[in-house]
């Protein structure tokens, strides 16, 4: 338990300082956002009470927000993405996260297979990034357009999501 904590806040630090002091500040083609702090929501412990998850994403997206001067809208989206785990998590038939020793601690292509991960992490980044988008443009007069937004920013997180669990994992770390 202390030693994940301790991984979880160092994970906060190192995810909401990238976001908000460099990849915020760097432009892609096509007004592309390069969000990596979903990723701290993504790989939280699965059996974290709601609340717990609720404002441990909140205080993710509020620091980024600080950081960047964008009053609202990463804690917005962010407790989204933390609401929408909790309900894929709810609705999976297929285990019992609550009670399934293979899933008691964070969520990993080895204890849910790469297509589980992959399927839990996509919904999740997905609803953030929507959550971030529309409200940011709060209308639907170009709606496909900031589906664009949504789908390629969507696209780059789970690209650098799959880069960080492989590159990560805990048996590269041996010798």
């Amino acid at each position: 338990m202390q030693a994940s904590l301790w991984s979880n806040i160092i994970r906060f630090v190192f995810l909401v300082a990238v976001q908000g002091l460099v990849l915020e500040h760097i432009r892609l083609p096509g007004n592309l956002h390069w969000m990596v702090y979903p990723l701290f929501v993504v790989l939280l412990p699965l059996q974290m009470p709601a609340v717990t998850l609720l404002l441990s994403s909140f205080a993710a997206g509020f620091c980024v927000d600080c950081l960047c001067d964008m009053p609202g809208l990463n804690a917005a989206a962010a407790t989204l993405a933390a609401f929408v785990r909790i309900v894929y998590f709810r609705l999976r038939p297929t285990k019992d996260v609550l009670h399934d020793s293979d899933l008691a601690g964070t969520p990993s292509p080895s204890s849910m297979g790469w297509g589980g991960f992959l399927s839990y992490s996509a919904w999740v980044v997905f609803f953030f990034h929507a959550g971030y988008f529309f409200l940011e443009a709060f209308s639907f007069r170009n709606f496909f357009y900031t589906l664009y937004l949504v789908l390629g920013s969507s696209l780059l997180c789970i690209v650098s999501l799959v880069v960080a669990v492989t590159f990560f994992r805990a048996g590269n770390n041996k010798r």
